[in-house]
């Protein structure tokens, strides 16, 4: 019986305990894993869906001028139609969006409602001043968002708007007299409602952008970055400016905003469950070195328990980010756990190493939500971290060998 006690009470066996325990409590913090990658999906599932009906990312192309003639082939005996497309000289976009929160059971999905202008004048090319078959196109990535009808004029006529296919469509007449060579302004108003982002095609020689937005978390992308931008806590303004000559054909490419999310309470869960098998063996490691100093024994149940205590404190951070900020909910399941770990301290082990172990688990958790809010320089504190841990366990295993000799020699 003695035999057995002395085995189970040895160091090397304790220390494979304390390794198989954190390994695993990789089962439970897998299935925490599992329950924030259905909470996400179902996230996802309600912005496709809000989006769907409010307005999806947009994308505006053009406007373009697509005409017809007959042109004759050799000796004048027949012809054939021939289909030519005719850009803008000058292209100029003026915005104003405005953003909201829509809300679908539990979960929030920005949008917003644009206020667009699109001025530009053609310069008439071709055999477009004597066709009588000419219109006047406009591409969307979704008609579906569009407020109302939008207004066209070109050369000082209002238009009557259709849709065909993805795009704006209305037939056009020339002004009374118009040759090649001749400038022809248009104007375009309409609102539309999209989310996600904002961009833009190059249609023009040369084409502006100049956006006004409340939104104050934009992410500029595309093939250009704007020439002039200010980004404050009350939105943003940004002006692009780009010249048909940096681009292989026209409307190629694009530019324009993300108004993008800040990163989701899921995605900030799931960051910080991938520190739990570190917090859970640090902890297991310090109950063990507190059993080696201060000769006070912890039960392998006990060391159990820890770990349930610590794989839960996920699993509460889950489910209070659901209602509540990342940082509240993380400030809440943080001192939830380490408050009942406390008492549990206390209880098993007494005197001042429990409050050692609690001050533990409180700084562990510190330290995470602080790589949290790192992001671009997490790694790096989290490699050092992780390297200023291995010094300590060397330096408070120096002497195990010499402790178990003395325990023998006692014995």
């Amino acid at each position: 019986m003695e035999q057995k006690k002395n085995f189970w009470s040895s160091q090397l066996v304790r220390v494979a305990f304390i390794a198989l325990a954190s390994i695993a409590m990789l089962i439970p913090l897998e299935m925490v894993r599992s329950q924030i990658k259905d909470r996400e999906r179902h996230h996802d599932q309600s912005v496709g869906d809000i989006t769907y009906s409010w307005g999806t990312s947009q994308v505006f192309t053009g406007p373009w001028i697509s005409y017809k003639y007959q042109k004759a082939l050799a000796q004048g005996k027949s012809f054939e139609t021939v289909s030519e497309t005719l850009y803008p000289e000058n292209l100029s976009y003026r915005v104003k969006s405005t953003t909201k929160t829509l809300h679908r059971s539990i979960y929030d999905v920005p949008v917003y409602t644009a206020e667009i202008t699109v001025l530009g004048n053609f310069v008439l090319e071709g055999k477009l001043p004597g066709t009588e078959n000419a219109d006047l196109l406009f591409g969307l990535s979704g008609l579906k968002g569009i407020q109302g009808n939008p207004e066209i004029t070109f050369g000082g006529t209002s238009l009557k708007v259709k849709s065909e296919e993805s795009n704006l469509k209305a037939e056009i007449k020339l002004p009374a007299g118009a040759a090649e060579g001749d400038s022809v302004p248009f104007e375009m108003t309409m609102k539309i409602n999209g989310s996600e982002s904002l961009f833009f095609r190059p249609a023009g020689n040369l084409t502006t952008v100049d956006m006004d937005s409340d939104y104050p978390n934009p992410s500029f992308t595309g093939d250009f970055l704007p020439v002039e931008r200010e980004v404050g806590e009350n939105g943003f303004t940004a002006r692009w400016e780009v010249s048909q000559i940096t681009l292989s054909s026209p409307a190629t490419g694009g530019f324009g905003v993300r108004l993008i999310e800040p990163v989701t309470q899921y995605r900030q869960s799931e960051r910080a469950l991938k520190y739990g098998i570190l917090v859970i063996f640090l902890i297991f490691f310090a109950g063990f070195a507190v059993e080696m100093i201060s000769g006070k024994p912890i039960n392998y149940i006990q060391y159990l328990v820890i770990g349930a205590s610590l794989v839960l404190f996920y699993a509460l951070l889950l489910a209070f980010s659901d209602f509540l900020s990342f940082g509240l909910s993380y400030l809440i399941a943080a001192a939830m756990t380490t408050i009942a770990l406390g008492a549990y301290f206390i209880a098993i082990v007494k005197g001042k190493w429990a409050y050692i172990l609690t001050a533990l688990v409180a700084l562990a958790y510190l330290v995470i939500y602080i790589l949290l809010q790192m992001e671009t320089f997490a790694f790096l504190a989290g490699t050092l971290l992780l390297f200023a841990i291995l010094c300590l366990v060397m330096y408070l295993t120096r002497n195990l060998q010499k402790a178990e000799e003395a325990g023998v020699q006692e014995k």
